[in-house]
């Protein structure tokens, strides 16, 4: 990985999670030298190079943290750039998303030099997602509490202006949902309308235009158990602002929203048994 690789990864609307160390290969430290091995006949001993424990556990890692972005690195630059003389992970929050004004921290690196999947699983849930972060198919589980989540056009070389604009208006809310202690507050996100419209009828919502949209519900729950709330339902002619958010996000906090509820599949009609079969139907009939 290069400097320019490094820079291209961490551009993207994900978090970007980064190993850094010296080689990919080490000196077996437990290889002793065969008893009986002779120099001169056998050549010179040398211990064998086993895989860099730490390449080995942060394998470990990324395979077990389904829907993160994982890399490594042993190029020296990048270790420079990074600010690692020997070997850390690394999280770099999106830059699309990060917004240290209003307190993220575009970069976290994991407090251990040992790697566990449970330890740094734990870390990235606390750590992937900036104020107002994407909700995306690899990223919506990460949300195990009430989510206010935005729809609406992220195409950033196209639609940056409003983007810019939206983000704005929902860090100003956010900022006041930050959990406290012992308490999961409510996060904000948003989400990509044109790749996530067909979870809109949860939220009761619809689109008229994914190029120009901007919707927004809540969702609570985790594993699948999720209940939505309806921004439309709170106010059929809500849209979107910093006030409109603003108030649906408190009527949320203060119990005041009913749950949106589908409505049930209409039944199909029951088949008509006076229909003659396909068999009755070509039987000749008698001539009168």
């Amino acid at each position: 990985m290069t400097v320019e690789d490094f820079d291209e990864f961490i551009d993207d609307v994900d978090s970007s999670v980064i190993a850094a160390f010296q080689e990919k290969e080490i000196i077996d430290p437990k290889a002793v030298k065969p008893e009986g091995w002779d120099d001169d006949e056998d050549g010179e001993w040398s211990a064998p190079t086993i895989e860099n424990p730490v390449l080995t556990a942060f394998n470990s890692v990324s395979g077990a943290n389904y829907g993160y972005r994982f890399a490594y690195t042993t190029a020296p630059e990048v270790l420079a750039k990074l600010k690692c003389k020997s070997q850390g992970l690394f999280l770099y929050r999106s830059p699309k998303f990060v917004s240290p004004k209003d307190g993220d921290r575009p970069r976290e690196r994991f407090p251990s030099a040992e790697l566990s999947d449970s330890a740094v699983s734990n870390w990235l849930k606390a750590k992937a997602q900036p104020l107002v972060g994407i909700f995306n198919h690899n990223t919506k589980e990460r949300y195990a509490g009430p989510v206010l989540v935005v729809f609406m056009n992220l195409d950033f070389e196209k639609n940056e202006k409003t983007i810019s604009y939206v983000l704005k208006r929902m860090r100003k809310v956010a900022a006041g949902y930050k959990p406290a202690k012992g308490a999961k507050g409510l996060a904000f996100a948003v989400a990509p309308l044109a790749d996530m419209s067909y979870e809109l009828g949860d939220y009761g919502l619809a689109s008229k235009s994914t190029a120009s949209d901007v919707l927004f519900g809540i969702r609570t729950g985790s594993n699948y158990d999720f209940t939505y709330y309806s921004s439309a339902e709170f106010d059929p002619a809500v849209k979107f602002d910093a006030k409109s958010l603003g108030a649906f996000a408190e009527a949320f906090s203060k119990g005041e929203l009913k749950p949106y509820v589908k409505p049930a599949a209409e039944p199909e009609p029951p088949a008509d048994d006076d229909e003659p079969s396909d068999e009755e139907a070509e039987e000749p009939k008698d001539e009168m």
